[in-house]
């Protein structure tokens, strides 16, 4: 069995009350049945007020209080749960976010979610084109699929910088016979305002890209930054694909996702934050991104 992850994914701490955007305030946190179940027994105050402050179904969460923030999440930012109890007692949802597990046969990919701006910053800090670090326990074969043949292809694209990132990203689709579609920011923000949306910051960037003259994308597109994230994008979604048809329309999601990036930082340094938290972490607005794409 190999383990796969990105080459920047052992350096992730979580930064606790430095956090400018914790993931504590504004999520739903889904509590998993064994946690519950450890609650449900805990003796004293802090375990009276466990049960107290969890909605029972029918999926248990914790109550939200006022600004949707966890009710064990203090005043200095930091967690009362992990204070008082320690890390192992916090629900599963709490303890893995940021990370994501892909699970395909032989082999388990996981990696960091770029709602997270720690690991926003370190993906695009990174020295490099996008590595990925693999671990064999010697258990299975660790066989290539094709779609992970092709994810290596179009990485092998992504990193030739003799070109500029659009042509990378048009020869990476050409693999499937699809054009990288015409990118217009106005029209590209004006469909996100369509879709459903949490963050009031989100929406003001977009309407701001909306109203704003066109402006060409190369060459700031071509800068590491980018490719780094056109290759993150495509590690993390492309092999979720069920067919070659559905892969394509991953990858222009992901390579239309790039450029939209690129066309909002120039008005916020959160652009990419915003984007994943509001777009890649909604399977119903990437779905429906998608669908308008294709």
């Amino acid at each position: 069995m190999l383990t796969v992850r990105p080459d920047f994914y052992d350096d992730f701490q979580c930064l606790a009350s430095r956090c400018r955007h914790s993931c504590c305030i504004g999520w739903e946190i889904d509590v998993d049945a064994d946690t519950l179940a450890a609650y449900q027994t805990l003796e004293g105050p802090l375990g009276d007020e466990l049960r107290e402050k969890i909605d029972p179904g029918p999926t248990p969460h914790f109550r939200l209080g006022e600004g949707e923030r966890c009710p064990f999440l203090r005043a200095d930012g930091l967690c009362r749960i992990i204070r008082e109890l320690g890390e192992d007692s916090l629900c599963d949802i709490c303890a893995l976010h940021p990370r994501f597990y892909n699970e395909l046969p032989d082999r388990t990919e996981m990696g960091l979610g770029l709602c997270c701006e720690e690991a926003a910053r370190l993906l695009t800090a990174g020295v490099g084109h996008l590595r990925l670090m693999t671990e064999d326990d010697g258990e299975g074969e660790g066989e290539l699929t094709p779609l992970l043949i092709l994810r290596a292809r179009i990485f092998d694209i992504l990193a030739d910088d003799e070109k500029n990132l659009t042509e990378r990203m048009r020869f990476s689709l050409a693999l499937m016979n699809r054009p990288l579609l015409p990118f217009v920011a106005a029209e590209t923000a004006a469909f996100c305002l369509t879709l459903e949306r949490m963050d009031e910051a989100w929406t003001a960037l977009l309407e701001r890209l909306a109203a704003a003259p066109a402006a060409a994308l190369e060459p700031r597109l071509s800068s590491l930054r980018y490719a780094r994230i056109a290759e993150y994008l495509v590690y993390r979604h492309l092999v979720s694909a069920k067919s070659e048809q559905e892969a394509g329309v991953v990858l222009q999601f992901c390579f239309h996702a790039v450029q939209l990036i690129c066309a909002l930082e120039p008005y916020s340094d959160d652009a990419l934050r915003l984007f994943s938290a509001e777009i890649e972490y909604s399977d119903e607005n990437v779905e429906k991104l998608c669908a308008w794409l294709g």
